[in-house]
């Protein structure tokens, strides 16, 4: 079972989402801004299918806030870095119905105009810096730079067919793009931040879909997970060349790297396993048995665990990083699929069928399950 995730996850699976909102290698110059946002009462924001809602959720009293009315579908969403502002992907009901990003300020839970973008806006990503979002626009070939100051699209940079996956490198400079192909040889389209335009595409094999992609802190490689050949495959930013595909388990579809860099976790759908890949040799170890179908990891910003959420057992299954060794599995809703870790590290977001659950880290427990409604299709939460 595989379940087509959404650019939001980028976030998670787009350099373990605190690189991509900008968090990445916080050092000692940053403890104060860290305890600043610890302090603050924090927002996660979800999208929902059905009806075409966004739903703040408190986290500190776990109840869910009015919805808000997306004019379509929302299909993904991102938070800028300093957390104002949400910018959400509103594919359309029917095929070539959509083709807009809607912002929505989080001071006042209230959407924006909705600014017109290529068609299929299937992901999003937000630069380090927060201004520019850009929205990969699957039905159209093309990537939609925004300005996040002004809200008027730039534009549009073609990359290929079916972008569906796009992250930003931890250093801002470089937005890649996984395109897919009618003839399933797939490739990473890097677009150059400053002047907007693409490079030459970064070509995977001739029988190869992208799913997921992860860039490491440094921002010095990328690591792609392949759906057919079921390998990742490092990529060298510097060069923009592929290296030697690491075998992993069948149908990878998420990935998520750890704060310090050090280790890459994939998520394997057709296995039931998460493979931990060392990054300093590129050599896979051995896999980690979670649930079946998993979907989608986070990593907590201390780096000491894992949550795979996995979508047919309906569980959630922490791993330690020390010792590579997989947790107790934590029952959630149905169809668990997407997942977002607060700040400070306390608490972890998992959408099922219709609700979220939360998790409490120091005890691995879930709580009162916090009723949304519809097919929740992604979470955001501030940096």
């Amino acid at each position: 079972m595989h379940v087509r995730t959404t650019g939001a996850l980028g976030a998670v699976a787009v350099s373990g989402t605190l690189a991509a909102l900008g968090l990445a290698g916080a050092g000692p110059a940053s403890a104060g801004a860290a305890a600043a946002h610890q302090a603050r009462p924090v927002t996660a924001y979800v999208a929902s299918l059905d009806g075409g809602t966004i739903t703040p959720i408190n986290t500190a009293t776990g109840t869910a806030g009015r919805a808000i009315k997306d004019r379509r579908a929302p299909s993904a969403l991102v938070i800028t870095p300093n957390g104002k502002a949400a910018y959400v992907a509103d594919t359309g009901l029917e095929e070539g119905d959509g083709h807009t990003v809607t912002p929505v300020s989080t001071v006042t839970n209230k959407a924006g105009r909705p600014i017109t973008v290529g068609q299929d806006p299937f992901a999003l990503a937000v630069t380090p810096n927060g201004k520019t979002v850009y929205a990969a626009n699957s039905g159209s070939g093309t990537v939609t730079p925004i300005r996040t100051a002004t809200n008027r699209a730039g534009p549009p940079i073609r990359v290929g067919t079916d972008p569906s996956v796009i992250a930003v490198t931890p250093n801002g400079k470089t937005a890649y793009v996984l395109c897919e192909s009618d003839s399933l040889a797939g490739s990473v389209v890097p677009v150059t931040v400053a002047t907007n335009t693409a490079g030459t595409p970064i070509a995977l094999g001739s029988r190869s879909l992208p799913a997921a992609i992860v860039i490491t802190p440094d921002s010095n490689r990328a690591y792609v997970a392949d759906l057919l050949s079921s390998t990742v495959i490092p990529i060298s930013t510097g060069t923009g060349t592929a290296g030697k595909p690491i075998n992993v388990g069948a149908d990878p579809d998420a990935i998520a790297i750890t704060p310090n860099g050090k280790t890459v976790y994939v998520a394997s759908d057709g296995t039931g396993t998460v493979t931990p890949i060392q990054v300093a040799t590129n050599r896979p170890g051995k896999p980690i048995r979670v649930g079946q179908d998993p979907q989608a990891i986070a990593i907590t910003p201390n780096g000491k665990t894992v949550y795979v959420t996995n979508y047919t057992s309906g569980t959630v299954t922490p791993i330690q990083v020390a010792s590579n060794r997989p947790g107790r599995a934590i029952k959630v809703g149905r169809d668990p699929v997407h997942i977002a870790i607060t700040p400070n590290g306390r608490t972890v977001y998992v959408t099922n069928t219709g609700t979220v659950t939360p998790i409490r880290v120091a005890t691995n427990k879930p709580g009162k399950a916090i009723k949304i409604g519809g097919t929740v299709l992604s979470i955001a939460i501030p940096p």
